[in-house]
């Protein structure tokens, strides 16, 4: 075995003098690597094999006895040595087994989906669709596919028990031509089944070791969405883990490493310096990985959970976050992004039964480990809890609750009069962020978020200023029950570009002192100065659905930042 010449001195130099300290003869056998290009010069054969075995064991040995210090902390190199290192060296050094024992990559193209079980698909439509901004695509009875990406997917099926010990039922790669990933496991003698009749349409069945499973199909192409669909958080299933018992280990990892031919490229230890977990880096370019986390038997649902987890690459970690918080999933204390043991940005979310949601920027971390990230001490808070109307009052037999949204009115009934669903508390300076839809015909179909208002008694009115939704109002800023008139207009040209009539839209309302703003969908449609002292910068937010039309209105999302 030849070590890797091109390029080799100065990724070398790179890495040593980052503050890794290293025992002497591995330190000075790197320096000579170095400054050479090349295992040095030893007596026989045997002898520079072992020379440069000793260079691989440096990269792959996970033990924790070599330190890294970076920001004033001193971790575990296990995790933070091992990729640099091997991402520096590059696809010529693997960890662990002979190179002669492996077999080519299995040339898949990388993740298309992932698939779980579950007895109730409401709540985790609540979680990634709502909450996650991914759009629900058709899949058949009892089950729910979310779209990630241009060519990926997450989905459930249901099941009439939850005795179940582990959710992930398989994880779907994606190949152009599935028969030559089917022709290069027989070859290794992998044992395959198909999946369907349909030679156009079947899809290739494997299970690794220790049990998991793996499909390989053709590419997905995602339909396209509706308009005014939500904008997801994420639009990269980056990778997926498997929960691996560890007597299962040695057999599991090589077999993505030997016989499929996936290179290893991160590994991490426990505190007691037994191995935790492997990463393969599947083929395709696209940066994707399989990952094996090891456990001692017995595995419960919540370990299971937290092991055969999914992950999601973002390039912001505090607007990944913004949007999970807005949709009502980030809302503890430990969901704030975080600096891992891996040193990257990153969040962990448990859904609603159990599996753990991962969400990562790739990029390293400037940052120490542990760092966390100062938009957690963001004045934002949702009004709105997605299941119930507590903090809200008005009339509860008209306003209810609907699929995770705040909902007035009927399509086969008409409105009688206004009616208003109120804040119980009173707001200040603020900026207000939400969604909302309006369907209706036979009538002026309209609604409103009042804001720095007061219920006008014995009355079903509310005085206040307004921004106006529906009827070609969108965008307005009208004086509700107290001037009875439009303060600003949205241009008609701008509401046209920006409406998505029939469909979720995003208001934002800023209200700072006299100054007040509009948005529709990201685009300002109101700039406005309040020249009259007498009315007052506080007050009630108020949902409003008008009267006098076969109206329904849909509010949800709803996040308020507290303004100095």
């Amino acid at each position: 075995m030849s070590p890797p010449k091109s390029g080799l001195q100065p990724r070398l130099r790179l890495l040593i003098g980052r503050g890794q300290t290293v025992g002497p003869g591995k330190a000075e056998l790197l320096k000579r690597i170095a400054a050479t290009g090349s295992i040095p010069k030893a007596a026989n054969r045997m002898a520079r094999l072992q020379e440069w075995a000793k260079a691989r064991e440096f990269m792959c040995d996970c033990t924790p006895s070599t330190q890294y210090s970076g920001g004033g902390k001193s971790t575990s190199r296990s995790v933070l040595f091992a990729i640099p290192l091997l991402l520096a060296l590059g696809p010529h050094v693997a960890c662990g087994g002979n190179s002669t024992d492996r077999w080519p990559p299995v040339a898949v193209s990388g993740i298309a989906g992932v698939t779980l079980i579950t007895t109730d698909l409401a709540p985790l439509r609540q979680f990634y669709g709502l909450g996650a901004g991914f759009a629900e695509v058709p899949d058949g009875p009892g089950r729910a596919r979310f779209i990630v990406g241009a060519g990926q997917w997450i989905e459930f099926q249901t099941v009439h028990e939850s005795n179940w010990r582990r959710r992930l039922q398989y994880v779907t790669l994606e190949a152009s031509r599935v028969e030559d990933i089917e022709r290069a496991l027989r070859a290794r003698s992998v044992p395959t089944d198909w999946i369907g009749s349909d030679p156009r349409a079947r899809i290739l069945q494997l299970e690794d070791p220790a049990g998991d499973r793996i499909r390989v199909a053709e590419p997905w192409t995602a339909p396209a969405t509706r308009p005014g669909a939500p904008v997801p958080f994420s639009e990269h299933l980056q990778h997926t883990g498997f929960a691996v018992a560890r007597s299962q280990a040695e057999a599991t990892m090589a077999f993505y490493r030997d016989t499929l031919g996936w290179p290893e490229v991160v590994r991490g230890a426990d505190p007691d310096g037994r191995l935790a977990m492997v990463k393969f880096r599947l083929p395709g370019g696209r940066n994707e990985f399989i990952e094996l986390i090891f456990f001692d038997p017995p595995l419960d649902k919540w370990a299971a959970g937290a092991f055969d987890h999914v992950n999601f690459e973002v390039s912001d970690i505090d607007a990944a976050y913004r949007v999970l918080h807005r949709g009502g999933i980030a809302t503890q204390s430990n969901h704030v992004p975080k600096v891992n043991g891996e040193r990257l940005w990153a969040i962990d979310i448990i859904d609603p039964e159990l599996t753990r949601m991962e969400v990562q920027v790739l990029a390293p971390a400037q940052e120490a480990i542990g760092t966390i990230s100062a938009v957690g001490g963001e004045k934002e808070k949702l009004l709105f809890d997605g299941k119930t109307l507590a903090g809200w009052e008005g009339n509860t037999r008209n306003w209810r609750v609907e699929d995770g949204a705040i909902v007035a009115g009927a399509l086969d009934r008409k409105q009688p009069h206004n009616e208003f669903l109120a804040t119980t508390a009173d707001f200040g300076h603020f900026d207000f962020r939400l969604q909302y839809k309006i369907e209706g015909a036979n009538g002026f179909v309209n609604g409103g978020v009042q804001f720095w208002s007061q219920r006008v008694p014995d009355s079903f009115e509310v005085s206040g200023y307004q921004a106006d939704l529906g009827a070609d109002t969108d965008g307005n800023l009208y004086d509700e029950s107290r001037r009875n008139k439009n303060l600003a207009l949205a241009p008609a040209e701008v509401r046209k570009r920006a409406l998505k009539p029939g469909a979720w839209n995003d208001y934002r309302i800023r209200a700072e002192g006299a100054h007040i703003q509009i948005w529709l969908n990201n685009v300002k449609t109101v700039d406005y100065t309040e020249n009259d002292g007498e009315f007052p910068h506080y007050g009630k937010i108020a949902l409003q659905i008008h009267g006098g039309a076969y109206t329904k209105v849909s509010y949800r999302i709803l996040s308020i930042e507290i303004l100095p």
